[in-house]
């Protein structure tokens, strides 16, 4: 017996979607945070977490943004992103 696709496509995204909608907790560690560059979208100076959380804060999740020092305990957070800056040659 073969399953109609729409029929399997409703149960992904039903599988998906409640923990897709779920906002995470999120922290950014931005470890280079005098790495600054000139965005003229933004008409200013930015770091290289300036992106990152704005994009990850307009999709609902809570971000906090560290310099310099990864916090000792992780165990709060969803999800970890490390920014190490730009490579310059």
């Amino acid at each position: 017996m073969k399953v109609p696709i729409l029929l399997l496509a409703l149960l992904a995204a039903a599988l998906v979607v409640p923990s897709a909608a779920r906002a995470a907790n999120v922290c950014v560690w931005n470890y280079d945070s005098l790495d600054r560059f000139y965005d003229p979208a933004v008409g200013d100076s930015i770091d290289c977490s300036y992106w990152v959380s704005q994009i990850l804060a307009g999709q609902g999740h809570t971000v906090e943004v560290h310099d310099s020092i990864l916090p000792a305990d992780l165990s709060g957070y969803d999800v970890v992103f490390c920014l190490m800056g730009w490579y310059r040659c």
